[in-house]
């Protein structure tokens, strides 16, 4: 799949994977922009208490192209003790038109004490690349952190949703949740992606990207009294000059908040080092 997108592409989905508490006095019901500034500070509250959190991220990324089509299938799962520690399994699945019956597969554990600054992998394919059994530690190159940022996410989430539709009241896994849409455009997209990456500018500046991005359908459920997100989908499906198209949804879950850990996050009784 990888070799068969443009750059642009590539954008899209570096735009859309990894894109911060008191209730706010006087929300009412049908305020959907209240709800969001209220998720705002229910997360930032919800991080500064050090609290445990389980957390999905499911992803179907689908691209058409005159040479054929590509399908991208991704779900994590994991914990984070806030503020540091993370750890998640990884579950990818790449396949294609032309390739129908050679699926590419990939998987692996990360667990992380620093937000990512180091972490410890360990995978199938990363054995099999460097001759290794169990744990890898090492340290990230720029631009090729794999924690995933709940904090920064959500901050993010919730800025861009300027003019939000209030849809109601649901449950969520027994939680009664506000829900809220709202339509970020691509110029707020790139903004976003710069604000949280500095060299995406230089990267990406010749491309056209607020045209390329288009725009991002957004949809979350809050819970009405704890004011923290429950669930978040995100959907966005482009045309692209070549005659490509692309479709892309995201999923996220959170839950268990208040919760204590089901198993402390700790570093590996044995890892290897990275050279």
């Amino acid at each position: 799949m990888r070799k068969g997108m443009t750059g642009a592409a590539a954008a899209v989905s570096v735009a859309l994977v990894l894109i911060p508490g008191v209730l706010a006095s006087g929300c009412s019901s049908g305020d959907a922009a209240g709800r969001l500034e209220e998720c705002g500070r229910g997360v930032e509250g919800y991080i500064e208490g050090g609290g445990y959190l389980h957390f999905t991220q499911e992803m179907e990324n689908r691209l058409v192209a005159e040479v054929g089509e590509f399908q991208q299938v991704l779900r994590v799962e994991g914990d984070i003790i806030f503020p540091d520690r993370e750890t998640y399994e990884y579950e990818e699945t790449v396949s294609s038109s032309l390739q129908p019956d050679q699926p590419q597969r990939n998987s692996f554990s990360y667990l992380t004490l620093d937000r990512g600054a180091t972490a410890y992998v360990m995978g199938e394919r990363l054995s099999r690349e460097l001759g290794v059994t169990g744990w890898v530690h090492y340290t990230p190159e720029s631009g090729q952190n794999r924690f995933f940022d709940y904090d920064q996410v959500m901050a993010g989430l919730v800025a861009m949703g300027g003019e939000p539709e209030w849809l109601g009241y649901e449950e969520v896994d027994g939680v009664r949740c506000a829900r809220a849409s709202y339509v970020a455009s691509g110029e707020e997209l790139v903004g976003l992606r710069i604000q949280n990456d500095p060299y995406f500018a230089e990267q990406y500046g010749g491309l056209g990207l607020a045209d390329i991005l288009g725009e991002l359908s957004v949809e979350l459920w809050i819970g009405e009294k704890d004011g923290l997100p429950r669930r978040v989908v995100m959907e966005q499906s482009i045309e692209l000059d070549d005659g490509s198209s692309r479709h892309t949804l995201v999923t996220f879950t959170f839950s268990a908040y208040g919760e204590e850990p089901p198993l402390p996050i700790e570093a590996p009784a044995f890892s290897h080092e990275a050279v």
